[in-house]
């Protein structure tokens, strides 16, 4: 079973012009060095491409043809808005219709989103609620994975350039337990996706030493062999994304090593299943489905009269403290029928804060990532 990626990108209007042409230059080298790293090690990766503008479009569904990858890279256009939420349910859609999970010398891999953007998200409603969104799409992919159907978290790299929101995406890289970088301008690009590829293939390279996967000196020596001299900000984020992406240690007695591949898990209920063919439009929904993973089954969205029906609300509100922070406050409800007609109702409550930081400098080599262990009482990011 391949690992999986999704190179969500942004396609908006800001981005027309030069900002397109490095955009695909990047992609392409990435997928270039894909294929060179199945070439190498024996390990292919189904490449999955989805754009968003003013709407999200599946351009590619995951595959190991990389020369459909190249088509779909080629045919990216700039126009619209930033619907980057659609993106993340588009992502979702197709992880769950079409991904799995890597199993390499006794290691499981989850499938891992790379998220490029150069603005703030936007849609109808306006730039503040589009956050709020994004955010509890975020919630999904990391911390409430199990309600959405997943059988793990999916980590998000970000990386941002231009009039990029510095502080979404690090929450997006917090709530996820990915990584996030920033660069200066888009011709930058290219060196965060080839570290991308660089990571799996020290992956691939040390899949059965899971001492050295965790060692950030070990990583340090591989990507200084291949001539990538990175700051230890980024290193740390790399291996943190890395280490996310390691899910668990296959038993032995694991029924799983059969060879069948595993499925990721149901569609979620507020996103329709991909038919074969065509570009996809993601619902703007984000409703937890089922933790069964009976294909394609969905929960009733409304009470009906015999036992056991489920209604659940979700609502997602931005708050400012008085020193400054940003809090993202994530509140879910269900309501339930019980045998004997009796209505149960529950609610779970997450805060996610952060504190606005100025965008930091540039590092040596373009790109600048953050991504701390668990802080102290103090830390600037938590979920709670």
């Amino acid at each position: 079973m391949p690992l999986d990626t999704i190179l969500l990108l942004d396609t908006s209007g800001s981005m027309s012009g030069r900002g397109l042409r490095e955009l695909k230059r990047a992609a392409h080298a990435f997928l270039e060095g894909v294929e060179e790293t199945a070439s190498q090690t024996g390990l292919k990766e189904n490449v999955g491409i989805v754009e968003f503008n003013s709407k999200a479009r599946i351009v590619q569904s995951l595959t190991n043809d990389y020369r459909k990858c190249h088509r779909a890279i080629d045919s990216l256009n700039s126009t619209g808005q930033t619907a980057m939420f659609d993106g993340l349910m588009a992502s979702l859609q197709e992880i769950m219709s079409n991904g799995g999970i890597l199993r390499i010398a006794g290691v499981a891999m989850t499938p891992r989103i790379i998220l490029m953007t150069d603005g703030n998200p936007t849609d109808s409603t306006g730039e503040e609620e589009a956050k709020k969104k994004v955010l509890a799409a975020a919630v999904g992919f990391g911390p409430k994975w199990k309600e959405i159907g997943l059988p793990h978290p999916v980590p998000i790299a970000c990386v941002g350039c231009g009039e990029c929101d510095v502080v979404l995406l690090q929450l997006i890289a917090k709530i996820t337990n990915g990584m996030y970088a920033i660069v200066d301008n888009v011709e930058e690009l290219s060196t965060f996706f080839k570290r991308q590829v660089l990571l799996i293939r020290f992956a691939a390279k040390f899949a059965s030493d899971m001492e050295r996967l965790r060692s950030q000196v070990a990583l340090a020596a591989f990507l200084e062999e291949l001539g990538e001299a990175v700051e230890a900000a980024e290193l740390a984020a790399l291996q943190q994304l890395l280490l996310a992406m390691l899910v668990m240690a296959i038993s032995d007695d694991d029924s799983s090593e059969s060879g069948a591949p595993t499925t990721v898990g149901t569609t979620p209920r507020a996103i329709e299943a991909a038919p074969a063919r065509g570009p996809q439009q993601p619902s703007t929904a984000l409703v937890p489905a089922p933790t069964s993973r009976t294909p394609q089954q969905r929960q009733p969205t409304t009470l009906a009269p015999s036992s056991g029906a489920v209604l659940r609300q979700q609502e997602v509100r931005q708050v400012r403290s008085a020193d400054g922070s940003q809090a993202v406050v994530v509140r879910q409800q269900e309501v339930s029928r019980q045998p004997g007609g009796r209505v149960m109702v529950a609610e779970r409550v997450m805060v996610v804060t952060a504190r606005q930081e100025p965008t930091p400098p540039a590092s040596r080599m373009g790109v600048t990532a953050r991504q701390e262990p668990p802080p102290p009482a103090s830390r600037k990011c938590s979920i709670q």
